[in-house]
């Protein structure tokens, strides 16, 4: 079952292409790896993708659904955590939580809840107020507060930046078990090596197109390459011949 279409996505600011008729599926329970340098289309194709940015051309469905016509359901079946966090600092964690779990309008949520906070070692900072926490307790919050409505597909920002070695293990642990009940997961990433241990296939954008789409073996055969490192390191040439 395809949980996601994106069909010749482009996005144009003024004068300057950032994302340039994109065209990739992902499926229900797949870990999709979106990769690419800094400043290739990443986080703009994301936030199209997810309905915070109208796209100039293409179209997106989300379980069939589009992100601006049907924002509300796509709202409901997606999970998102930014590059760029959105908190309240006020808050504590387990109120924002609960904010939040209130905004999904969901019940009996308390006992997941308290669930993820012992999964990402939060527990003894759930009543400290977030303008408290360390960068990767702020990311590992936010994780926390964009699965607790059990979303079936999750959008990932570069969400391991600033986290401990422990805590991405236990984060690409709880990923893994949630695409083992069927969730998709999408995320970019800079880590190689977690992308290399948990994504079932990738896709590589530079220089706002899609340059390379596939399972790690796949990309590997078709750039030539011994590794995902590799890869990187061929796509300028890959984008010369173009």
């Amino acid at each position: 079952m395809i949980a996601l279409t994106v069909e010749n996505l482009t996005k144009r600011f003024d004068r300057i292409l950032a994302v340039d008729q994109v065209s990739f599926e992902v499926f229900k329970g797949e870990i999709f790896g979106f990769l690419g340098p800094n400043g290739a289309g990443k986080s703009t194709t994301i936030k199209m993708i997810t309905g915070f940015l109208k796209p100039t051309a293409g179209k997106v469905q989300v379980f069939g659904k589009d992100p601006f016509a049907d924002s509300i359901e796509v709202k409901r079946l997606i999970g998102v955590v930014p590059e760029e966090l959105q908190l309240y600092d006020r808050l504590s964690g387990r109120e924002f939580v609960e904010f939040v779990a209130h905004m999904f309008e969901l019940e009996g949520f308390e006992e997941r809840m308290f669930e993820l906070f012992e999964m990402l070692d939060l527990s003894v900072h759930q009543d400290t107020l977030i303008m408290e926490y360390s960068h990767g307790m702020k990311k590992k919050l936010a994780f926390l507060s964009s699965v607790v409505h059990s979303p079936k597909i999750l959008f990932l920002d570069e969400p391991f930046s600033g986290m401990d070695a422990l805590s991405v293990i236990r984060v690409r642990k709880f990923l893994e078990s949630m695409r083992d009940q069927g969730v998709s997961i999408f995320f970019s990433s800079h880590i190689l090596e977690v992308v290399e241990k948990i994504c079932d296939r990738i896709g590589i954008v530079d220089h706002a197109r899609l340059m390379g789409l596939g399972s790690r073996e796949e990309l590997l055969d078709s750039f030539g390459a011994a590794s995902l490192e590799e890869v990187f390191l061929r796509i300028p040439q890959k984008n010369d011949t173009a």
